[in-house]
């Protein structure tokens, strides 16, 4: 196996700031590369930028919206072109918007967020720099999916929705970038430690994943260790779907 080396790559990483974002972040620039740190959390993002150091430069914004991903899309051309997109942004919309309701209660607004961050978001982010992968000739887009795009969410639904949709994003992906060199593919957690409550999720191992173990998977899939992976979707999440998950109705609906 190849030594992982991004040097004189460019690496675009959305949900930056925090959590396997920022880890992912982190390995680029140590491992050689750019890094365009894109999260709509400015002060936290410069601080990570400001840590890392030179290599990332941080490009605050809103996912949801095409103009943000157009404007990252320009600070890589200024850099040499995007090689590496990784779309880490995504959240479960009733976690996130304090909306803990059965999706048939759910205000629209955050019915739209669930699916403009979790899955608009990776799409603007591939539609503004594919364009310049195929120009050079290669790059990799990894899109971060859920085990809750197989199993289901009563009322975060749009999260699990979104989330099965890029396991399908990225096989037209693939297929667009395919003639170009240009790999798309999804990398699939399961509980991971970036939140506290993850670590009460059940997985066949008996426990949520460190950080590192998911973005281990990543910087491979984006290395020349994997110039043949494309246009599938992998699953790391300890055996969690290997298991028996009853559905437990919403306490708002339980009898």
């Amino acid at each position: 196996m190849k030594e992982i080396d991004f040097t004189g790559k460019v690496a675009v990483v959305t949900g930056a700031a925090s959590g396997m974002g920022l880890m992912a972040s982190q390995e680029f620039a140590r491992l050689g590369a750019k890094v365009i740190m894109c999260d709509v959390n400015a002060d936290a993002l410069d601080e990570a930028a400001n840590a890392i150091g030179a290599a990332a430069v941080p490009c605050a914004g809103d996912v949801r919206k095409f103009a943000y991903a157009e404007e990252a899309a320009k600070v890589a051309a200024s850099l040499g072109g995007c090689d590496i997109l990784v779309t880490c942004a995504g959240g479960n919309e009733a976690r996130c918007c304090k909306s803990n309701v059965p999706f048939y209660e759910q205000p629209v607004e955050v019915i739209d967020w669930g699916l403009d961050v979790n899955l608009k978001g990776a799409v603007y982010f591939a539609r503004a720099m594919m364009p310049q992968m195929v120009a050079k000739k290669g790059g990799v887009i990894c899109c971060l999916g859920s085990v809750t795009g197989f199993e289901g969410d009563g009322i975060g639904t749009m999260y699990g929705t979104a989330k099965s949709g890029l396991f399908n994003f990225v096989k037209g992906l693939a297929l667009a970038g395919g003639p170009h060199n240009v790999r798309a593919l999804c990398v699939t957690p399961g509980p991971v430690l970036t939140r506290a409550a993850m670590s009460g999720m059940p997985t066949a191992l008996g426990r949520a994943a460190e950080t590192h173990e998911l973005v281990d998977v990543i910087l491979f899939m984006c290395s020349e260790n994997a110039s043949f992976v494309t246009g599938s979707n992998h699953v790391v999440d300890g055996g969690r779907l290997c298991m028996y998950q009853p559905y437990v109705a919403p306490k708002e609906t339980a009898k």
